[in-house]
């Protein structure tokens, strides 16, 4: 038996649940409000400039990468809790802290609202081969009621989750979900994944598929939200990497804990690899016009450079240096790594809307680009804060579940 597992026991509820409201909230709130405020500036300065169309598509990459990886935070917890993923106790609040963004979802969509004649090409082409499907605000509607359902979906899961360890936080003892309390927690767990998995794949053909005139493909809608919970995995790992010592867990996440949750993201990036190639054969071989143009464009020409580092970025490189054990147990390779395939996750957010749109150019990504995504960097890392101030960021219950299985 490891040390580490030996000494899993000896951490008493009553610590952990001191443990739980140990979240750097006031570092959140810093460096998020910094970024925030950098970022809102550089957006308006975009918007004022003589090519607001630009700030724009930023504006459209970071919310269909946001919003997505999000939202996918909150389905991985739920769908770890419909495992039953005893390993992942000390971890799964920092995934559910994801719900707190959905509801900036909503607000940053009224953007999308606003800079809708930049955006979608459709609303100056009009799709008649598409009837009224593609129309405003039919098209505005029902992705905002997508967007409001999910974030409800997510709230009603994390909230009767959280409530047995607000139990035990106000009460000074431990509380677990009776039966029926339990049970009410997987139910809503399987909607979450239901709804992250058709509601973010519709999301995908109406955001990111509809701004290319006649492309079609059926696999994108599983491509963008398996790639979004990719990046949601990826998300929590960090998180849990940069929270860990702050809050006084470093301790108890253990290496075994690193490793399972980095072999999950592992296998999420061979599987985007086969997804993507699945899509890319298929297109290759039909050899149809109204298909090939999309793919070939982003893979030959001035836009070939940043098709290749998406390749690289998301699967060559993390799959490279995480298929050791060691790499995965040892935090710097594996946030450095995790870092890589998420750059090259939000390169591939922009790879697939901004050509669609820029009318032939190349890719052009400077000051605009990089300070929206520090605006919504820096709102994700507020919304984090606003979660861990009123909520526990370590569930006792679990995290000793997942100690008292290490010990043994």
């Amino acid at each position: 038996m490891s040390p580490m597992a030996s000494a899993a026991p000896s951490v008493s509820r009553a610590e952990l649940a001191r443990l739980a409201g140990c979240f750097p909230v006031a570092t959140f709130f810093q460096l998020g409000g910094a970024a925030a405020i950098v970022g809102g500036a550089i957006f308006v300065w975009g918007l004022v400039g003589a090519h607001p169309e630009r700030t724009w598509w930023a504006y459209h990459a970071n919310f269909v990468f946001w919003a997505a990886i999000t939202q996918a935070m909150v389905a991985f917890a739920a769908i770890q809790k419909l495992a039953r993923g005893r390993w992942g106790g000390l971890m799964i609040r920092f995934a559910q802290a994801g719900a707190a963004f959905t509801v900036v979802t909503l607000v940053l969509f009224a953007g999308l609202v606003l800079g809708r004649a930049h955006i979608f090409p459709w609303l100056h082409e009009p799709r008649t081969d598409l009837g009224w499907w593609l129309t405003s605000p039919w098209f505005f509607l029902r992705n905002a009621a997508v967007l409001a359902l999910l974030s409800w979906l997510s709230w009603r899961f994390v909230r009767r989750d959280l409530a047995p360890d607000i139990r035990e936080l106000a009460e000074g003892r431990p509380a677990e979900p009776g039966p029926g309390e339990q049970a009410t927690i997987e139910r809503d767990a399987v909607f979450v994944v239901m709804g992250y998995v058709f509601g973010y794949s519709l999301l995908g053909f109406e955001l990111i598929m509809s701004l290319a005139h006649k492309w079609v493909s059926n696999l994108f809608g599983g491509f963008y939200f398996m790639g979004s919970l990719l990046g949601g995995v990826g998300v929590t790992i960090l998180l849990t990497l940069a929270v860990r010592r702050p809050m006084g867990v470093a301790g108890l996440i253990s290496p075994k804990q690193q490793h399972d949750i980095a072999k999950l993201y592992f296998g999420f990036t061979v599987f985007w690899a086969y997804l993507m190639w699945s899509q890319f054969l298929v297109i290759w071989y039909g050899n149809l016009p109204e298909e090939t143009y999309f793919v070939f464009y982003r893979l030959w020409g001035p836009w070939r450079p940043v098709g290749t580092a998406v390749f690289l970025m998301v699967f060559v490189i993390p799959f490279l240096g995480l298929l050791g054990v060691r790499p995965k147990k040892y935090a710097p390779t594996l946030a450095g790594f995790v870092l890589v395939g998420l750059s090259g996750l939000w390169l591939e957010r922009y790879l697939e809307i901004v050509p669609s749109l820029n009318e032939g150019a190349g890719p052009a990504i400077g000051i605009p680009e990089l300070g929206v995504a520090l605006l919504f960097f820096g709102l994700f890392l507020l919304s984090l804060a606003w979660f861990g101030s009123r909520y526990p960021m370590l569930s006792p219950r679990l995290a000793a579940d997942t100690l008292e299985r290490e010990a043994h």
